[in-house]
């Protein structure tokens, strides 16, 4: 079918300068490899080794360029971080107001930091826009303000408060952890700050399933317990994340011991050998979208559509496609002249689908963990 699918509104037979767009394209960041003419359809298939080379060393998902002429934008800040005190409401809600403007910064807008001191009546360029997160819509809005409507979380007697739900999903992380990816870590200390750190991972996964506006309803334990709050979310993430750090420290660690060349520059790859269709799908589909996904997180610019779940979204779908590749296809070859070109292209790509991956985490709010 093609990497792009162009259909003529017209139903006679598109007529298209075939070669006169190869040509053109070559000037292009994605070239195009070939063009296939169906009646009222045209299939464009990308040159994929110019495609790799472009992607992987322009590398947008470390840094988007910063959009022209918008207005700063003020989130509030978090009321705290004492979970004993919170409910799981206010714990949703502080969430997303870090989420939300991890993504601004992210996406390189201009964040009011003291917009309380700022006039917000100017409509011009030094103007700042206000996005609140709130429980209740209110009836009427001051100029250049925007609410986000945060859906209550329901819960039963069993939670009284965001402190117990995340001691919950701190144990089942670590089951989760012990059993399915066996995890051991003999130091007690580090074992419990690990385990911490994966509960409040998954207590932020768990709200983000659902859409912001939606109310989640955790009353009945056994049925929270069989739908997505299960952990398999966050420890999917987690575990992955860890793996990646894991194949790159070996390579590393085998580096330091002279048994493998260090991973070239960019230029320096043969990303001809890079023929696997999941490593077309990992870079098609992941790398070269996420700059987009950010936007679509944030509205693209339109403030009452900002979706965080869209980006938890992408990340479950990049990871269940990123594990399925690595455990198919061995990274870390034998150190044979023959093998090393297709391995360090491999490992390439793997890096940069872990440069972006921690970026995620980072905006996410997620601690990253290392070793699982």
């Amino acid at each position: 079918m093609g990497d792009l699918l162009v259909q003529s509104k017209a139903d006679s037979e598109m007529r298209l300068d075939e070669q006169g767009l190869l040509s053109a394209s070559k000037e292009w960041p994605l070239p195009i490899g070939a063009i296939s003419i169906r009646g009222n359809v045209a299939h464009v298939w990308l040159d994929r080794i110019a495609a790799f080379r472009t992607v992987l060393t322009e590398k947008e998902w470390e840094t988007i360029p910063r959009p022209t002429n918008v207005a700063k934008v003020n989130i509030e800040e978090p009321t705290g971080n004492d979970w004993a005190t919170m409910s799981l409401t206010e714990f949703r809600t502080n969430m997303l107001r870090t989420i939300v403007k991890n993504c601004f910064l992210y996406a390189g807008y201009p964040v009011a930091q003291q917009a309380e001191h700022m006039d917000s009546n100017r409509s011009d360029e030094n103007s700042v826009v206000h996005v609140k997160i709130v429980q209740q819509k209110s009836t009427t809005l001051p100029p250049n303000c925007v609410e986000m409507l945060c859906g209550s979380v329901l819960t039963g007697s069993e939670i009284q408060n965001a402190a117990q739900y995340i001691g919950l999903r701190a144990n089942d992380m670590q089951l989760i952890a012990q059993h399915r990816y066996g995890l051991r870590i003999p130091d007690t200390t580090k074992l419990q700050r690990l385990v911490s750190s994966l509960g409040r991972s998954a207590a932020i996964v768990d709200m983000l399933h659902t859409r912001h506006t939606n109310v989640i309803d955790m009353r009945n334990m056994q049925d929270m317990l069989r739908n997505q709050y299960s952990s398999k979310g966050a420890s999917f993430i987690m575990y992955n994340y860890a793996r990646l750090a894991s194949i790159l420290k070996k390579h590393t660690e085998l580096v330091e011991q002279g048994v493998a060349i260090m991973i070239p520059k960019a230029h320096e790859i043969d990303y001809s050998l890079l023929t696997d269709p999941d490593e077309w799908v990992l870079l098609y589909a992941y790398l070269l979208r996420f700059p987009n996904v950010i936007q679509q997180t944030i509205g693209y610019g339109q403030y009452a559509r900002i979706a965080p779940y869209h980006l938890l979204n992408f990340t479950l779908c990049m990871i269940k496609r990123l594990s399925k590749y690595y455990r198919r296809v061995r990274i870390l070859t034998e150190n044979r002249p023959k093998l090393q070109p297709v391995m360090l292209a491999r490992l390439y790509l793997i890096r940069a689908l872990f440069d972006m991956l921690r970026i995620i985490l980072s905006i996410l709010d997620l601690e990253p963990v290392e070793e699982m």
